[in-house]
């Protein structure tokens, strides 16, 4: 199969650039860019999105769903753009959160993000206080076990990981950790990068405000070479929140994500996240207590948030639902519109508007 007269995304550039992409068996067997710049004729192809950190959509929980609703959670995520789902688990009883790590892999994804359990009681946002727990290094092999082949992400507050045995643990089971709901002092942070921390969650999010004589983990998100998550919907940071983000960090450094939760494409009304009730209320989600409770963001509308917040061509943010989730987990094959990477893809027209969708190179939409 081969598109031809379209504008490949071009990684290496961060530009659209004329061409044609062929895929076989699943793979792309050839990606030709001219030597011209784009005329800006054709629409516009690049990798399929790659969502980090989502709790659900649909109505669906990824901490409950069946077999059959993480099928078709699949399938509501493609039918949007995003042809990498990484699922995402709220604080829950650890018998619970092993239960929907085993379910999720036994739906054929390729990563699972833990983010609850392990967080600062002070910081839980829409996680239930009961189901705050300590650190415990011995709990991480049961997670990897658990989540088998799949690639395993940790959020942890950190800080309340002194002597890094969590931590150790966490890579030593070939994971990778993000720094999340946290009171880090930004020394306390510093530290959790200089033992291998890979990321910062949902930055400024559940996090102390800066302070000037106080920079916290926020700055610490900003100064070190850890990813970070952003969640760019004009919400949860704003615009000129992210664009401070990308005058700070490295652009191979950010993450767009959604942290999308399960009242995402739903009608306003009564949700939850792990059985925690969520009012969805203008298509803003909050605990009963008021509090944030995730997001109902597309991440297509991220992307273009990103580059509208930041002045920014739609080309220079794509990478930050790409190439950059992909890297910040080691997800090798997708990402990119490389010979030999998986054949996810979407069209856009010149409008950006989705209009096609491919997953191993299936037409899904």
């Amino acid at each position: 199969m081969t598109l031809k007269q379209v504008q490949l995304y071009d990684a290496e550039t961060g530009s659209f650039r004329a061409g044609s992409l062929s895929w076989e068996n699943g793979r792309i067997s050839d990606c030709c860019l001219s030597d011209e710049a784009s005329d800006g004729e054709g629409d516009l192809i690049l990798p399929g999105l790659i969502d980090v950190h989502t709790h659900g959509r649909g109505g669906y929980d990824f901490n409950d769903a069946t077999a059959d609703e993480l099928l078709e959670m699949k399938r509501l995520y493609a039918e949007r753009g995003v042809t990498t789902v990484v699922p995402t688990l709220a604080s829950d009883t650890f018998d619970n959160m092993l239960l929907a790590i085993r379910r999720i892999r036994e739906a054929g994804f390729c990563a699972v993000h833990v983010e609850g359990r392990y967080l600062s009681p002070n910081r839980r946002g829409a996680h239930a206080a009961a189901l705050i727990a300590p650190l415990n290094p011995e709990e991480v092999a049961d997670l990897r076990a658990a989540a088998g082949e799949m690639h395993l992400h940790l959020s942890a507050a950190y800080e309340r990981d002194p002597d890094g045995a969590f931590l150790a643990a966490v890579k030593a089971n070939g994971a990778t950790a993000g720094l999340a709901h946290t009171d880090a002092t930004y020394e306390e942070a510093m530290t959790a990068v200089s033992r291998g921390l890979r990321s910062f969650t949902h930055l400024f999010n559940t996090m102390p405000a800066i302070h000037h004589r106080k920079g916290g983990a926020i700055l610490a998100g900003l100064l070190s070479d850890a990813y970070t998550e952003i969640i760019c919907d004009g919400f949860h940071l704003a615009p000129e929140t992210v664009a401070l983000v990308n005058k700070a960090k490295s652009p191979s450094r950010v993450v767009l994500i959604t942290d999308s939760m399960a009242g995402t494409a739903c009608p306003d009304g009564n949700y939850a996240i792990a059985g925690s009730p969520v009012i969805l209320r203008g298509g803003k989600a909050y605990t009963e207590e008021g509090a944030i409770a995730g997001s109902t963001l597309e991440l297509l509308d991220g992307v273009k948030n990103y580059a509208a917040f930041c002045h920014l061509p739609f080309a220079e943010a794509v990478a930050a639902a790409t190439a950059n989730p992909a890297a910040m987990l080691g997800l090798s094959d997708i990402g990119s519109l490389k010979t030999g990477y998986r054949a996810d893809f979407i069209r856009l027209s010149p409008s950006l508007e989705l209009k096609e969708v491919y997953v191993g190179g299936v037409r899904v939409k």
